[in-house]
């Protein structure tokens, strides 16, 4: 077993900007993340074997990137990382199985952070598992990491202000962004510029965004919703329809669009489930994507020593996450005696004033970009609902019948959330039909049931003695 004072988990804009305040403070934290290099999804770096991405100069969001990162290994020689190694459990208190490509090992801290981030939400319909339907963040990681085109005719559809991101990014691949499909009207954009204008840098950016599509004459087709995906072997035919307040699609207005790529998300889901593990209270919050664990002031959940900063406490974007990372790492270094009372209450009070000014942003870019009732309407009676295991809406809607209206019973009945992926795809969409079917809220319905392992762990590797043989893996800094 390994001990450590502070252990973050995730080594994205919350859990990097956690291990810079915990280092700057005295501490020296130890970073564990399951990529091969830190960054997360939205800073991630390409492989070192890849040449630096040209092009235009950099935006905003990725100056702000190469600023973490540089200042992450101005300190690199205080912080421990492990990178390519996943937390697959966390017992109570605060105690993480985790395995690498050497083997597992138990890490306890005294104090832990959890960062996980979030995954995309992308509800069922017709077509949505054919080979080129994929997330907007797939698509981002081949173009902009990767350096590999994910097609030539792409399609970007779903909702929020990452679609003009990952639009703008393909453009710049070389791929022809057919159409931006925006399910919010423009009307409801419009109104709710007022609540925006409270951070005019982020508004700024968004709408540079737009007016870069704009000029390389992509289309934004707002109020608008992808109802299916058509082709022989993979997609060819991308099916669109115009779609009310709630997001129903109106069918007999539908048109189709050839493309052989199609980028589709409605926004983030929490990954909440090493916080649910550890036996944290959570409570529903739609407009921060779900389920989210119960925090104070300074992110403390209900178990002693466990923060939770980031998309993982609940969706709020790459700016929200670095300064809640930032509150998380001052707050265990004053837990751990690194600075007194007198100095974390000076350096918590900027913090907790940039976090107010963002969220009340961000309030108003979830209000627009919640999840509505018309997307359980997509997914027909043929359609899979399971990937994993692979399960249809009728066979899904047949366990509903019959009494499985909590996930518990509807796995037992269908399999539902049993496959490798443990229901992140398949619950979030199953809980809004059990909500509409039932009458209940989606608080009601209740989260998505956890047991470790999280992650797929062989048995070879449980029947190994714990213990990293040749030490963990490690990132070496450039």
């Amino acid at each position: 077993m390994i001990r450590r004072r502070l252990v973050i988990v995730g080594a994205g804009p919350a859990g990097l900007s956690a291990a810079i305040a915990a280092a700057e403070a005295g501490l020296d934290p130890m970073v564990i993340d399951e990529n091969p290099r830190i960054g997360g999804q939205i800073y991630r770096q390409p492989p070192p074997a890849l040449p630096p991405e040209g092009g235009p100069p950099l935006s905003s969001a990725a100056r702000r990137g190469v600023d973490l990162l540089h200042r992450f290994h101005q300190l690199r020689a205080r912080i421990t990382v492990l990178t390519e190694t996943g937390a697959w459990g966390l017992f109570p208190p605060r105690r993480l199985a985790v395995h690498a490509t050497r083997g597992w090992d138990t890490i306890e801290a005294e104090q832990l952070i959890l960062a996980p981030g979030a995954y995309e939400y992308v509800p069922p319909f017709p077509g949505w598992t054919l080979p080129g339907v994929m997330t907007p963040g797939a698509a981002q990681l081949m173009a902009k990491t990767m350096h590999v085109r994910p097609g030539q005719r792409v399609v970007v559809a779903g909702t929020g202000p990452f679609l003009l991101v990952v639009a703008e990014q393909l453009h710049r691949a070389g791929l022809a962004v057919l159409a931006v499909v925006e399910t919010v009207r423009a009307v409801e954009a419009v109104a709710a510029l007022p609540r925006l204008l409270g951070h005019l840098g982020l508004l700024g950016e968004g709408l540079g965004y737009l007016y870069r599509l704009r000029r390389a004459k992509i289309p934004i087709l707002r109020g608008q919703v992808v109802t299916e995906a058509r082709g022989d072997g993979e997609v060819r035919e991308v099916v669109i329809a115009p779609c009310d307040r709630d997001w129903r699609p109106d069918s007999s207005r539908r048109r189709t669009v050839m493309a052989d790529t199609l980028c589709v998300g409605y926004g983030f889901v929490p990954r909440t489930q090493l916080a649910q593990l550890a036996g944290c209270r959570m409570r529903f919050a739609d407009e921060l994507g779900g389920w989210v664990p119960e925090v104070d002031e300074d992110l403390e959940t209900s178990v002693p020593g466990l923060r939770v900063a980031g998309d993982g406490g609940g969706v709020a974007g790459a700016l929200v996450a670095q300064e809640e990372g930032t509150l998380a790492g001052l707050a265990a270094a004053h837990h751990l005696g690194r600075l007194d009372a007198a100095a974390f209450a000076r350096a918590r009070k900027p913090v907790l004033r940039r976090l107010r000014r963002l969220r009340r942003f961000r309030a108003g870019l979830d209000a627009l970009s919640r999840v509505r009732g018309g997307l359980s309407a997509l997914a027909t009676a043929e359609t899979i609902v399971c990937r994993c295991e692979e399960l249809t809406r009728a066979e899904v809607e047949t366990g509903l019948t019959f009494g499985g209206t909590d996930i518990r019973t509807l796995k037992v009945m269908t399999r539902l959330g049993m496959g490798p992926c443990q229901g992140c795809m398949c619950w979030p969409a199953a809980a809004r039909w059990i909500a509409a079917r039932t009458g209940r809220s989606s608080a009601e319905v209740g989260p998505l049931s956890v047991r470790p392992p999280l992650t797929p762990v062989s048995l070879g590797d449980l029947a190994r003695e714990p213990g990293f043989a040749d030490g963990p893996a490690a990132e070496v800094a450039p």
